[in-house]
């Protein structure tokens, strides 16, 4: 995610149940999936060679079996374009002249008969869809997250507000930002309050935004999770003024990343960073997020900006003595590596951190939206090559128990064309073992974008989504789309016990 002095957030609990098999055999063997087109269509009615269908299996379900495999049969079908109406997603995995087998999602729809429809120029045919009411014993377990920053907030008033609209909407859990710039929107004795609240940094508001948030997410039913920027340290063209706990700049001035050229990142309108090549930084973090969870009855922590700012940074003197030092064992490793190596040991330390004083707390993370240009795009910057983010290895590890990709892209008219949101909901889905929340963001899509994009997340067999952010919502009045649609259904957060610790962390070191 960048990091702006505004409502921006664009790339840069328990172990949640396990994913149900997926229809993505395609997508390992390099092959591709199709979304097709949907529209509004009712019955219609073949003629000369166009097609004609048969039946459809399953000719109905409910929106708890959705995603489904389904098969339409039927004669001159080879080449027809399928689509459906209303909230049905389609998304097509072979056709011959006798079938086509294709992907339906219908979680977000609300009981009732729709029209699935293949057609030709020569013409169309249709078969009627029924999406069953849910039954008395069936429940929805996905995960529905809001990210809500710290810019969204600044009265109590507005904690109420956002927590009651996420709540009525069908939002399920709630990532709320209390950490930004080594600053604190929380009592903390570690880091100052945060400037935000009050005009001056270190000054009490004389309320508290986490305790806030943690009470009235609990009256409404809602798991909330402190979000936490890792590395971000200051910004602004002069050094944080002096405050009571003192800011990590002016206590460490050696905690901030360099240049090539040993040349500190400058103060500017951006962030400073701090750099997870030294120990303090990274002992910082996770004293941060046990303080938190030690203090406050959160569900989990959410980790955010657990990355370099690119490539150049940092040649610190503490990253450069660790690379020599592990080189003895390792005379192979290069500088790249060993820094993708100081962020994950980064979140190892929060994780060993957390499950002392909150063994029931969720580790989660948002990370970049592409982890590998697998399909060479051109100028798409990546979460393993660009930020020295090696999230894939996390999972593996067993460090985290959940992540939030931010496929901060659209549904291409080809399926995997440069930065598909499909392509990269089913790649993150389908390599995660651990839970994947599909991060969307909602300023670049209208209601009906958004509604798609939810059930592609959904069809890609993620268990959940998180959506960029409250304003967007709030100011473009879609909380009623969402409820009505997306949302309809209620849910529930899945749990399953959480995950042992790895069998040999000492690995990444």
């Amino acid at each position: 995610m960048l990091e702006v002095d505004a409502v921006d957030h664009r790339p840069g609990l328990s172990m949640r149940a396990r994913r149900t098999p997926r229809l993505l055999a395609l997508l390992a063997a390099g092959g591709s999936l199709a979304v097709v087109s949907c529209q509004d269509s009712g019955p219609t009615t073949p003629g000369g060679d166009s097609p004609v269908l048969f039946s459809l299996s399953p000719p109905s379900a409910s929106p708890a079996a959705s995603p489904i495999a389904a098969t339409l049969d039927g004669e001159n079908l080879l080449g027809s374009v399928l689509s459906s109406s209303g909230p049905l997603l389609l998304d097509l995995t072979r056709q011959t002249e006798e079938e086509i087998h294709f992907r339906l999602g219908f979680r977000g729809a609300p009981d009732g008969t729709y029209w699935i429809r293949v057609g030709t120029p020569a013409g169309s045919d249709s078969v009627p869809f029924t999406v069953e009411p849910l039954g008395p014993a069936e429940v929805l377990r996905e995960v529905r997250a809001l990210w809500v920053s710290r810019f969204e907030y600044e009265s109590p008033q507005d904690v109420e507000i956002i927590l009651e609209r996420a709540a009525s909407t069908g939002f399920n859990l709630v990532y709320f930002q209390v950490r930004g710039r080594a600053d604190a929107f929380y009592q903390s004795a570690l880091e100052p309050w945060s400037a935000r609240l009050t005009g001056t940094l270190g000054a009490d508001p004389s309320w508290d935004p986490l305790e806030l948030a943690v009470d009235g997410a609990q009256r409404r039913g809602l798991e909330i999770h402190a979000w936490i920027n890792a590395f971000t340290g200051w910004a602004g063209a002069e050094p944080p003024p002096e405050s009571t706990p003192r800011h990590v700049f002016l206590e460490h001035p050696d905690w901030v990343m360099v240049d090539e050229n040993r040349v500190p990142m400058p103060y500017h309108s951006g962030s400073r960073w701090m750099t997870p090549g030294h120990p303090g930084v990274r002992s910082r973090l996770a004293a941060v997020a046990a303080d938190i969870a030690r203090a406050y009855d959160v569900d989990g922590i959410h980790l955010d900006f657990i990355r370099y700012p690119d490539p150049t940074y940092s040649y610190d003197s503490a990253s450069l003595a660790a690379f020599d030092s592990i080189q003895v064992l390792e005379p192979f490793l290069d500088f790249t590596e060993m820094r993708r190596r100081f962020v994950t040991w980064s979140v190892e330390e929060t994780r060993d951190s957390l499950r002392v004083v909150a063994p029931d707390a969720e580790l989660s993370a948002a990370v970049w939206g592409v982890y590998r240009n697998e399909r060479g795009w051109a100028g798409v910057s990546t979460g393993f090559d660009t930020v020295l983010q090696d999230a894939r290895a996390w999972d593996r590890l067993g460090l985290v128990d959940a992540l939030a990709p931010m496929v901060y892209w659209t549904v291409s008219p080809v399926y995997g064309g440069r930065l598909d949101f499909a392509y990269l909901a089913d790649e993150h889905a389908l390599a995660l073992e651990v839970p994947s929340y599909i991060g969307i963001y909602v300023p670049s899509l209208d209601g009906a974008g958004l509604a798609r994009h939810i059930e592609r997340a959904r069809l890609a067999g993620a268990e959940g989504v998180s959506l960029f952010s409250f304003t967007t919502l709030e100011e473009r009045a879609l909380w009623g789309g969402l409820s009505a649609g997306a949302f309809y259904w209620p849910a529930v957060v899945p749990t399953a016990p959480l995950p042992s610790p790895p069998r040999d962390p000492g690995r990444v070191r």
